[in-house]
């Protein structure tokens, strides 16, 4: 348990300076809709909306969660109660700020810490984090169709993302050619450590990635983002924009658009790249003034990543509690 303390100490300092990078992302997209007139909008917006666009993005998180500890059972880890297991899942909220969220992985530290290492070693649960993203990245993906195919705008970026995506999705399936590349690696001595570590997490992310196990995954991805998606609506309404289907289709978009280049932007929380793509969307395909389309932005942006990050850093000082509690 002394590494627990540390990282909490790292988390916070990161933390601290990514809000202060977020202030400056958050200045720059006032200044582009004209400050006073953003400002206005968003003193104009009912107060009373912020309440069903959190519960739109506790409904993505919940169903996320489900689908975390539906992959914790695949995999065989024990010992993790459903209270435990929820707090390892939002602590990733907050370590979804570093590069490409990589910091995510320390997910798998604290299921070690919890289950034990025989239950939960690091390389077989690992593969969980990447199996989160990637079938989030094709639920996404599905949710922006409609809009790519209606508005005919970033699909050169979007492409691009389904194309790895598809790559991901090959190599996993390519059982035969993985396991080659791995053999010729296990003749070698100073190689043979590696491989088998690269063959547990191959077996694990291939565990979790089974055509049937990718489709349920990705379905509920759908339905979870989906949820966000929604959140964005109800903003646009709350800040004057007309309902319809047609600014649900704008809303999905834009939320899905952003999430993916924020994502492939490998930013920490995607900074700059989501609120620039959420707020060009707005702009020049839903056609919503500069003012709306960047307090809308700034809105989804406090309701779904910074209330992330707050639920995060409370869960990763619960979990560092819970273990300090028994390791006296």
């Amino acid at each position: 348990m002394s590494a627990a303390r540390p990282l909490i100490t790292h988390v916070t300092r990161g933390i601290v300076l990514l809000a202060a990078l977020a202030i400056a992302v958050a200045a720059l997209v006032v200044a582009w809709g004209d400050a006073p007139a953003v400002l206005g909008a968003l003193a104009r917006f009912p107060p009373g909306l912020i309440v069903p666009v959190l519960l739109l993005t506790i409904w993505n998180y919940t169903l996320r969660w489900l689908r975390w500890h539906y992959y914790l059972r695949v995999l065989g880890v024990h010992g993790v109660s459903r209270t435990s297991s929820a707090l390892v899942f939002l602590s990733g909220f907050a370590m979804g700020l570093t590069p490409g969220k990589s910091g995510e992985v320390t997910k798998s530290y604290w299921l070690r810490e919890i289950a034990g290492g025989d239950s939960a070693p690091l390389a077989r649960t690992a593969p969980i984090v990447f199996a989160e993203r990637l079938v989030d990245g094709i639920a996404m993906l599905l949710l922006a169709t409609s809009g790519l195919i209606s508005f005919r705008f970033g699909a050169l970026a979007l492409l691009g993302v389904a194309a790895l995506a598809g790559l991901a999705v090959g190599l996993i399936q390519a059982r035969t050619l993985v396991y080659a590349v791995l053999g010729m690696l296990e003749r070698r001595p100073r190689t043979r450590r590696v491989a088998d570590i690269m063959a547990t997490l191959y077996d694990s992310a291939r565990e979790l990635l089974t055509w049937p196990r990718l489709a349920l995954a990705v379905g509920v991805g759908i339905v979870s983002w989906a949820g966000e998606c929604l959140a964005l609506y109800v903003i646009l309404l709350g800040l004057g924009a007309g309902p319809g289907l047609e600014l649900l289709n704008m809303a999905t978009f834009a939320l899905a658009a952003g999430s993916l280049v924020g994502s492939a932007s490998l930013l920490p929380g995607g900074l700059g790249a989501a609120e620039g793509t959420v707020a060009a969307v707005l702009d020049l395909v839903a056609g919503q003034p500069r003012d709306v389309a960047a307090a809308a932005t700034l809105l989804i942006r406090v309701c779904t990543l910074w209330f992330g990050v707050a639920l995060g850093a409370v869960s990763l000082l619960a979990l560092a509690r819970r273990l300090g509690r028994r390791s006296v």
